[in-house]
């Protein structure tokens, strides 16, 4: 599996932010889509 910090742009702290939201892989992320991702790390993280 790879990992979604091994993706562009995604450090550790990105993919934290992303696990806590409900997204722990890259295909996760691709279905998702980057809006909606934002918005959901948005919702716990207003500094993101």
């Amino acid at each position: 599996m790879k990992m979604l910090r091994e993706m562009p742009n995604i450090g550790p702290e990105l993919e934290r932010q992303l696990a806590r939201a409900g997204i722990k892989e890259p295909e996760a992320l691709r279905e998702t889509g980057s809006r909606e991702a934002w918005l959901r790390v948005l919702a716990f993280d207003p500094s993101a």
